[in-house]
């Protein structure tokens, strides 16, 4: 019986959220990311047609981006690691900061009536210097993943839509 408790070491966070296992809170942090993937995916879709309601999509994944920080960082320390944690926080507020600053930067040039060979060159420097940043990001939230998993006994599958994402950049 000792055996099955030490294996359902149940936390709850400040956010008021139990996790009964590593899987629980793993998929917790996943889920928010994906939620997040998804807004980049619909902006990057909206922008191409319709400035204002891809800025109209910025604007309310901004404030669900800033959601998902409060939320995780109501997070309590797994077996006493915060480093999944502290990795989707720092990636969630690099995404918070782009939708604030490059992505409305992208929209201002794409506002204008006509679009030059700068304001092309622009927006793919924009994107190309997202791309960049990105990967820092993720190689540390992957990273985390991995060592998270590991150290739970736990399988990695392949989040799809960060393929996705990777297409589309």
């Amino acid at each position: 019986v000792f055996f099955i408790f030490s294996c359902n070491n149940t936390v709850k966070g400040p956010n008021g959220v139990v996790y009964k296992n590593a899987q629980e809170y793993n998929d917790y942090i996943i889920n928010r990311q994906t939620d997040i993937l998804k807004q980049i995916l619909a902006f990057g879709e909206t922008a191409q047609y319709d400035t204002d309601s891809a800025e109209i999509l910025l604007n309310n994944s901004i404030r669900d981006i800033d959601n998902a920080i409060k939320d995780i960082k109501g997070m309590p320390a797994y077996k006493g690691n915060t480093e999944l944690r502290d990795a989707a926080i720092s990636s969630f507020s690099f995404y918070k900061k782009i939708f604030s600053n490059e992505y409305k930067q992208i929209l201002n040039i794409k506002r204008k009536p006509e679009l030059g060979e700068s304001d092309i060159n622009e927006i793919q420097s924009l994107v190309d210097k997202i791309s960049n940043e990105e990967k820092a990001y993720d190689e540390r939230f992957h990273n985390a993943q991995v060592k998270f998993a590991k150290d739970n006994n736990m399988q990695m599958r392949e989040n799809e839509m960060q393929k996705e994402i990777d297409k589309v950049n």
